[in-house]
């Protein structure tokens, strides 16, 4: 069956519905405005961003508001907690024509807005009314071409279509309650459970999320609905920008000897140090791909000289990707203790093999040039080091202090008192901060950002 009416007619005598009234179908459709908002609460299984090596993956707790409307327009308040109590909150709001996405913490986006065209956000909405099936079963009675399968099952009822996006879904009804039980589109199945109606409207009270049959999300929900929503919901606030343009891929020399490489496609810093004869590279974001476009930059800036260190700040993913890129004979990789475990998990033996596992203060030689890469047991990852460099007073670190690339110095997370009690410590002078993410420091900002931690509260405690 192929039509949008052949497919009511199968819904209709499946006893499956939309609005839910007993186990019948209303008669009447929901408006364009009709919107649904979930309240969820749930956990995050995150592959490779655990806080110990010994550990593939890390419990995130998350909540999320999502305001779905039939007619596309979409809104969802995103919150998350990391390892050493990093906070995430995002608010993206949307329409069938493009959405923006912004940093209501200010720390890692900064002030800047992030939009995606039409295209990028229809398939945001399609993925969000995953959330609520019934209002994804109304767009998929909609859509054509549409498919049934009955399975030869008298229980259930197999539905292909196509989704928001346009990309091919799936979904299982229960022919007795017309309850979608599943929805599947590309490697994500959906699995819905306790249902409940709010003004005839049916919502699971609970999602399970697999990626190819491996768990990575389980939410909690509790649900509205509205004829309507005021039309400033979806507004943005004020107090943002438009994003910049960062420019081409470059090495941005910030001290003598000592670049940070900017306008990567990720937006991740590699940073590094240069000697009479060696160099060493901070961290290996992203992907073996953008790091080899990084090696290649590295070895236009530093000619003749050998690279012969790459020191890992941490061994989560986006920190490391790219280690594959810089293998070559000679080459030393330096990780925290227990690092080894988490990178061969990861990039494979060949990768691991380069591995020293640095368990106190070591000194590298890169010839008239001297770093020192200290050790620290992290809250965020036990195998964190950070390199310093004495005749710079720089120091070089990856996710212990954050400066958004255009945005105010934002209160340190607890990495980042982590990070005052090694410089206090080790009585290190320290002139500026280099990280992978966002913009350089001087010593001044970091003190300042320990301050505000003391004076006020990040928004995300607040609310």
């Amino acid at each position: 069956m192929h039509t949008s009416h052949h497919l009511r007619q199968i819904l209709t005598a499946a006893g499956i519905c939309i609005l839910f009234s007993g186990s019948h179908v209303m008669a009447k459709d929901m408006s364009p405005a009709f919107a649904v908002t979930l309240d969820m609460q749930g956990t995050r299984y995150a592959s490779h961003q655990a806080a110990t090596p010994q550990h593939a993956q890390q419990e995130i707790k998350l909540r999320q508001q999502v305001i779905l409307q039939k007619d596309g327009q979409f809104r969802s308040v995103s919150e998350s907690v990391w390892p050493g109590n990093i906070r995430f909150q995002f608010l993206t709001t949307g329409n069938k024509d493009g959405a923006a996405a912004i940093d209501l913490l200010k720390w890692r986006q900064g002030i800047e807005i992030a939009r995606e065209d039409a295209t990028e956000a229809r398939k945001e909405y399609a993925d969000l009314l995953f959330l609520s099936p019934a209002l994804l079963l109304q767009q998929a009675s909609a859509m054509m071409p549409a498919e049934s399968t009955d399975m030869g099952n008298e229980k259930y009822q197999q539905l292909n279509f196509q989704d928001a996006a346009g990309r091919p879904a799936s979904m299982m009804l229960e022919r007795s309650s017309g309850q979608v039980l599943s929805a599947k589109s590309a490697a994500l199945t959906y699995e819905y459970a306790n249902y409940s109606r709010v003004k005839d409207y049916a919502q699971p009270a609970q999602i399970t999320v697999k990626n190819a049959g491996k768990l990575v999300l389980q939410w909690k929900i509790s649900t509205e609905v509205a004829e309507h929503v005021d039309a400033h919901t979806f507004d943005l606030p004020a107090g943002y920008v438009e994003k910049q343009d960062k420019g081409a891929l470059r090495a941005t020399m910030i001290a003598p000897g000592t670049y940070r490489v900017d306008g990567s496609e990720s937006g991740y810093h590699t940073a590094f140090s240069v000697g009479s004869h060696s160099v060493a590279i901070y961290d290996a974001p992203v992907s073996a791909a953008e790091a080899a476009k990084v090696k290649a930059l590295i070895e236009q800036t530093a000619p003749g000289r050998k690279l012969d260190y790459l020191v890992l700040s941490h061994s989560h993913r986006d920190h490391i990707a790219g280690a594959p890129s810089y293998i070559q004979d000679g080459l030393h990789i330096l990780a925290g203790k227990d690092g080894r475990l988490a990178i061969e998990r990861q990039l494979g033996q060949t990768v691991a093999s380069k591995v020293q596992e640095v368990t106190s203060v070591l000194d590298i030689d890169l010839g008239g040039r001297s770093i020192h890469i200290h050790p620290i047991a992290s809250s965020h990852a036990s195998d964190m080091l950070v390199a310093y460099d004495k005749s710079t007073q720089t120091l070089f670190q990856g996710d212990l202090f954050y400066l958004p690339e255009i945005g105010p110095i934002p209160p340190v997370f607890d990495v980042g008192l982590e990070l005052e009690s090694l410089i206090t410590q080790h009585q290190l002078q320290v002139q500026q901060l280099v990280g992978v993410h966002g913009r350089s420091g001087t010593f001044t900002e970091f003190k300042k950002a320990l301050e505000l931690r003391m004076t006020e509260k990040p928004a995300a405690e607040k609310n």
